[in-house]
């Protein structure tokens, strides 16, 4: 599996597996457009803070062959997107995202928010004097389903902890200060 920056064209593929998970997880399901709409505020720059993983056959990707593997690309597989949100409570960078149910519980998801983490850190970088000098936190925060009961496992992984707001939409908000 591999992680690469979301392109445009990766739509349409990211849309359907926020369907497959959303459907998987009996959460309220949103339509496509509303999705897609989501997704493309202007806020969320996703070009930027957008990722995606695709299912690269790792066999292909030897080190020392010769030549390139230019053109090979796997199927997306799990996509996430770090939203960067500010209130009086303080800055919040919030990974949401979700990974196909047939692909889950094989490190693509802990994988993807290593990758939001290390953009976290790299966006905080920017206003992290402003907030010490407000006296408000900057928040590393995930979205992971309530249903699935490998998200609280994932949660504690990266020293996570449930938020007051729970079930936003059959998700759990869990964070940490940065």
């Amino acid at each position: 599996m591999r992680i690469r920056h979301f392109r445009s064209g990766d739509i349409s593929s990211v849309a359907t597996i926020q369907q497959a998970a959303v459907e998987f997880e009996q959460r309220p399901v949103q339509s496509e457009e509303e999705f897609i709409n989501w997704f493309f505020n202007p806020a969320n720059d996703v070009l930027s803070n957008a990722f995606v993983m695709t299912d690269d056959d790792d066999e292909l990707l030897t080190w020392g062959q010769a030549g390139t593997l230019e053109g090979i690309e796997g199927e997306i597989v799990a996509y996430t997107l770090l939203q960067c949100l500010r209130d009086s409570e303080g800055y919040h960078l919030r990974c949401q995202g979700t990974v196909h149910p047939e692909y889950r519980h094989q490190g693509a998801g802990r994988a993807l928010m290593v990758g939001a983490l290390n953009r976290a850190r790299l966006l905080a970088s920017d206003f992290e004097f402003e907030a010490e000098a407000e006296g408000i936190p900057v928040y590393f925060e995930v979205l992971l389903p309530i249903a699935d009961p490998g998200a609280t496992q994932l949660a504690k992984k990266f020293d996570l902890q449930p938020a007051d707001q729970s079930n936003i939409y059959g998700l759990q908000l869990y964070r940490t200060i940065l």
